[in-house]
């Protein structure tokens, strides 16, 4: 699995304070977001599917879980087409 990460100056700021949770950003089509919400709800607390940042679906995890966030969404391919584009650490926001 190959995932580019990127920090923006925002970012950045956040580098040196404990990672608590991550954003995952995700490339998909609006219209199927509902179902892979319905596919992730099987798995409790592994991950939270936030919002649309331009053409990005933003989901985030705890750091304990992140990785089997990102094994989940790897996994449900088969279903729903995505791509993970992206992890970067949450700056504390929801949206």
């Amino acid at each position: 699995m190959s995932i580019k990460k990127s920090l923006s100056e925002e970012d950045k700021n956040y580098k040196e304070q404990e990672v608590l949770e991550y954003d995952i950003i995700v490339k998909m089509e609006r219209g199927k977001v509902h179902l892979l919400n319905y596919i992730l709800e099987a798995e409790d607390n592994a991950m939270n599917i936030r919002s649309f940042e331009g053409e990005y679906l933003k989901v985030i995890a705890p750091k304990d879980t992140v990785i089997d966030a990102i094994k989940l969404l790897e996994s449900v391919k088969e279903y729903v087409d995505l791509e993970i584009i992206g992890l970067r650490p949450n700056n504390g926001t929801a949206g």
